[in-house]
């Protein structure tokens, strides 16, 4: 799955970081248990050892499992799975014992490390979805267009409906996918394959823009270039001195 908004990230987040806290306890608890009662006789050290392990495999497949699942990334996988400990001994502990609790140790300070790398990734996801919504509430007129049922529409009213591969149709077409970029029309002619004959001027009206909505998306019109601006954002607006739009009046006069 891949994680593309805060929220998914920060569940998987969640979940890893309770791992790595039952991690902690219990590798804690088995080191803790080990010095409590070691000098007892009724203490078997190889059952110790034995639990100690069943513990450890199991945390682990339950990190494995995560990563592995909800997470798209699989260097997050790696990058745990190949954090093994050293043949450090620790002392007053048996060997294979040792090794269990340094192993534990690892591969908790790995998934900490991924918990870490998660959550810059998920801060970096937040400030993008802010910048996001601060620019969708800065817009003021959008033109979308579908070319499944191939209507224009400003802020989701229709604006006009083109007929099948007809040439207002290629050419909004081509210049709705070169949005905020200055066209030369000999270029729109050679990739549509279509003859542009008659006005800019006239072309955009048939397709809804005229008067105060041809100034404001089509700011350049003429025998040689176009350009479509598109989104409008208020800042643009208020720095260009644009006229505002009756959305209602401006749609309806469109469908007449």
């Amino acid at each position: 799955m891949i994680l593309t908004n805060s929220n998914q990230l920060e569940n998987v987040i969640d979940k890893l970081n309770n791992l790595l806290l039952e991690g902690y306890f219990k590798q804690r608890n088995q080191r803790t248990f080990y010095f409590k009662n070691k000098d007892s006789n009724e203490f078997n050290v190889n059952s110790h050892i034995q639990e100690t392990t069943k513990i450890l495999n199991d945390w682990y497949s339950s990190v494995v499992k995560i990563l592995d699942t909800e997470l798209s990334e699989k260097h997050h996988l790696f990058h745990f799975m190949q954090h093994e400990g050293s043949a450090i001994m620790l002392s007053g502990i048996p060997m294979e014992l040792s090794n269990l609790f340094i192993d534990f140790e690892y591969y908790l300070y790995a998934l900490e490390d991924i918990v870490l790398r998660l959550e810059e990734r998920k801060n970096l996801i937040t400030r993008q979805e802010i910048a996001e919504m601060e620019h969708q509430a800065d817009i003021l007129y959008k033109i979308t267009y579908s070319e499944h049922t191939r209507e224009i529409k400003l802020n989701n009213l229709v604006l006009a409906r083109l007929q099948f591969d007809s040439k207002n149709v290629n050419f909004f077409e081509y210049v709705y996918s070169h949005q905020n970029q200055q066209i030369d029309i000999k270029d729109i002619e050679n990739n549509t394959a279509i003859e542009i004959k008659d006005s800019i001027h006239d072309i955009l009206r048939d397709l809804g823009f005229k008067d105060t909505l041809r100034k404001l998306f089509f700011p350049i019109a003429t025998k040689s270039k176009v350009m479509f601006t598109n989104p409008i954002t208020k800042q643009f607006a208020i720095k260009n001195d644009l006229p505002t739009i009756d959305l209602t009046k401006a749609t309806r006069q469109n469908e007449k």
